[in-house]
C-alpha cells in the first residue's frame, strides 16, 4: 500500500505509488489524451505489481512512445518515486516530447541515468533537458546521441555566436552549481564548433562532469582547439572519447599541446581521426612526462611503423599509461616489431589491440621474443586467424605464436596475483621455426 514519504529539501509530503496505481494513472492519462498506451509500458508496470516491488528500470528504447505518447508517461514519470534509470531511446518524442519528459522529472529523487538518444530532438528540446541537468538532485547520466543538435540559424546568419547555439542552454547548465552531471554522451549528435565550444565554456569550471563522448560529429581542427582549451582549465573531466571525427594530425598535435598542461584526464579515444605518423609523434610528446593518463586508443588511424617510433620512446619513459589502443592501424609486419620493441622496454603496460594489422609471422615471431623480458602485459589482443592465403606452415606458426604470447601474458598476470604460470602444451614457435629450418630474432 501507499505510504507518504518526507522530503528532506522541500520538507513536503509525497504520496508513493505503487506499480498498480502507476498504472492506472498512466491509462487514465492516456484515455483522458485520446493516445494510445505503449504495451511494454504497461507490461512492465503489470508485472511489477505482480511481484509487488516498485520499478528501478524502465526500458522503453524503441517502444514506439512517439510525441503523443509522452504526455500520459511524463505523468507516470512526475508521480513515480523509485526509477533510477529510463532508457527512452529511438522514440520519435521530438521537442515537445523530450520537453514533458524532463519537465516531469525536475524534483525526481532517485533517477540517475536518462537516455534520450535518436529522438529528433532540437533547440526546444535541449532547453527543456538542460533546465532538468540545471535542477535534478539526482541526474549523473545523460545520453543525447543521436539528435540533430546543430544550430539551424547557421544556415542562413553568416556569423553565429557560441551563445546562440543549439547547446547553448546545456553549456549554461553545466556550468551551475547545482549541475550533478558526471556522463554526457553527443554521438553522432551534429554537433559543430559553436555549439561544442558553448558545452566548453560551461565546463570550464565545472567539478562534475568526469566523462564526455562527443564521437561521430566530423570534428576537426577547430573543435580540436577548441578541446584543447578544455583540457587545459578543467580539472575534473577524466574521460574524453573522440571516435570518428576528422580531427587529422593538426587536430592530433593541437590535443597533445593541450595533453602538456593537463594532470586530470586518465583516457582519451582517438579512433578514427585521420590522424597519420606526424600526428601520433605531436601526441607523443606528453606521454613521456604524463603521469595520469592510463588509457590512449589510437587504433583506426594510419599509425604505421613510423609512427611507432616516437611512441617506443615516450612509452619506454611512461610509467602510468596502461591500456593501448593499435587495432587497424595499418601496422604490418614492421609495424609488428616495432610494438614489439615498445614492450621491450615498457614496465607499465597492461593491455594492449593488435587486432586488423596484418602483422604476419614475423611480427608475431618479434612480439613473442619480446614477452621473454617483459613482465607487466597481462592481455593482448590479436587476430583469431592468420592470412587464409598463407601455407600450412605459416598458419601453424601463427597459432602457436599466438598460443605462447597468450602464456607469456597469463604468466605475468599470474606473477601479479602471486600465482603459478600454467604449463605448456605442444611444441613451442622456436621448435617450429628450427623444423623449418627459419632462424629466431637474435
Amino acid at each position: 500500500s501507499a505510504c507518504p514519504v518526507v522530503m528532506s529539501s522541500s520538507m513536503e509530503t509525497l504520496k508513493e505509488y505503487a506499480p498498480a496505481e502507476l498504472l492506472a494513472l498512466y491509462m487514465d492519462e492516456a484515455r483522458a489524451l485520446n493516445v494510445p498506451t505503449c504495451d511494454r509500458l504497461c507490461t512492465l508496470l503489470t508485472d511489477a505489481s505482480e511481484r509487488e516491488a516498485p520499478l528501478s528500470q524502465l526500458n522503453l528504447k524503441r517502444a514506439a512512445v512517439g510525441r503523443s505518447g509522452a504526455a500520459p508517461l511524463a505523468a507516470l514519470l512526475e508521480h513515480d518515486s523509485y526509477l533510477t534509470y529510463v532508457n527512452l531511446e529511438e522514440n520519435g518524442l521530438g521537442d515537445d516530447g523530450a520537453a514533458q519528459v524532463a519537465d516531469a522529472l525536475l524534483t525526481h529523487q532517485s533517477l540517475f541515468r536518462l537516455d534520450l538518444g535518436y529522438n529528433g530532438i532540437g533547440k526546444g528540446g535541449v532547453k527543456a533537458v538542460a533546465a532538468l541537468v540545471a535542477a535534478s538532485p539526482s541526474l549523473l547520466c545523460l545520453d543525447l546521441s543521436g539528435n540533430s543538435l546543430s544550430t539551424r540559424l547557421a544556415a542562413f546568419v553568416p556569423v553565429v555566436p557560441a551563445s546562440m547555439s543549439t547547446l547553448a542552454p546545456l553549456g549554461k547548465a553545466l556550468e551551475k552549481d547545482t549541475c550533478r552531471l558526471q556522463l554526457l554522451h553527443l554521438d553522432h549528435a551534429d554537433v559543430e564548433h559553436k555549439g561544442l565550444a558553448s558545452l566548453v565554456d560551461g565546463l570550464l569550471n565545472n567539478t562534475t562532469l568526469v566523462n564526455l563522448r562527443v564521437g561521430e560529429n566530423a570534428l576537426e581542427l577547430r573543435a580540436a582547439q577548441t578541446l584543447g582549451r578544455l583540457l587545459r582549465a578543467n580539472k575534473t573531466l577524466t574521460n574524453l572519447d573522440l571516435r570518428d571525427n576528422a580531427l587529422s594530425d593538426a587536430g592530433a598535435a593541437a590535443i597533445a599541446s593541450a595533453l602538456c598542461e593537463n594532470a586530470g584526464l586518465r583516457c582519451l579515444v582517438l579512433w578514427s581521426n585521420g590522424i597519420g605518423p606526424d600526428g601520433i609523434a605531436a601526441l607523443a610528446e606528453p606521454l613521456r612526462a604524463n603521469t595520469t593518463l592510463q588509457i590512449l586508443d589510437i587504433g583506426g588511424n594510419a599509425v604505421g611503423a613510423r609512427g611507432l617510433l616516437p611512441l617506443k620512446d615516450s612509452l619506454h619513459h611512461n610509467g602510468t599509461l596502461h591500456t593501448l589502443g593499435l587495432a587497424n592501424a595499418a601496422l604490418g609486419e614492421e609495424g609488428g616489431i616495432a610494438v614489439a620493441e615498445v614492450l621491450e622496454g615498457s614496465a607499465s603496460l597492461q593491455r594492449l589491440d593488435l587486432r586488423r594489422n596484418q602483422l604476419q609471422v614475423a611480427g608475431l615471431m618479434a612480439l613473442n621474443l619480446s614477452m621473454k623480458s617483459n613482465h607487466s602485459l597481462i592481455e593482448v589482443a590479436l587476430d583469431a586467424a592468420a592470412d587464409p592465403a598463407a601455407d600450412a606452415q605459416a598458419r601453424q606458426l601463427h597459432e602457436t605464436f599466438q598460443e605462447e604470447i597468450r602464456a607469456a601474458c597469463a604468466r605475468n598476470a599470474g606473477a601479479a596475483a602471486g600465482k603459478p604460470a600454467p604449463p605448456r602444451h605442444g611444441p613451442s614457435a622456436m621448435d617450429l621455426l628450427s623444423q623449418l629450418g627459419m632462424p629466431g630474432l637474435g
